[in-house]
């Protein structure tokens, strides 16, 4: 059985959009369901920065920005993924008023936003993100993959 490109690329341009191309209606608005849950709640626990391209200055040693790693499953949930960091980045004040000096590892000093996520709720905030954008990609290729005998018994 040939893989279904098409299905597969529109799974990862909007979470449920696959299934919605192969006439699995049912299971399209479940998956935007799970996914925009998923997503959505790692945007209330954590903020706006639980998804970015960069990690803050704060969390390294040398009190430079660096590339986050946690942002490459997020970038599974495709183009919102790109968006929501670009907002989120767009959204944290950086005027002089809004800075707080901070001891980084090191016993150096440093400077971060005071609407900068921190902690436990940042964590799980980003993890949220991260089981959405892995959950995204695992749809995906089962839209690209699903047999069309399958689809017809499942009903969904």
């Amino acid at each position: 059985m040939p893989f279904r490109w098409t299905a597969f690329l529109l799974g990862l341009v909007f979470p449920g959009l696959g299934h919605w191309s192969i006439d699995e209606r049912g299971r399209a608005v479940r998956i935007t369901a799970g996914f925009l849950l998923l997503w959505i709640g790692g945007l209330l626990i954590g903020g706006p920065m639980s998804v970015a391209f960069r990690s803050p200055g704060y969390s390294t040693a040398t009190g430079s920005e660096e590339r986050r790693l946690w942002f490459l499953p997020q970038s599974g949930a495709g183009p919102i993924a790109f968006a929501t960091a670009v907002i989120g980045e767009r959204l944290v004040p950086t005027g002089e008023d809004d800075l707080l000096e901070i001891t980084m590892p090191g016993e150096s000093t440093g400077v971060i936003s005071r609407h900068t996520p921190i902690g436990h709720a940042a964590d799980f905030g980003t993890l949220f993100c991260a089981l959405a954008g892995l959950m995204n990609i695992a749809v995906a290729l089962d839209a690209g993959r699903r047999p069309e005998p399958e689809r017809r018994r499942a009903g969904s």
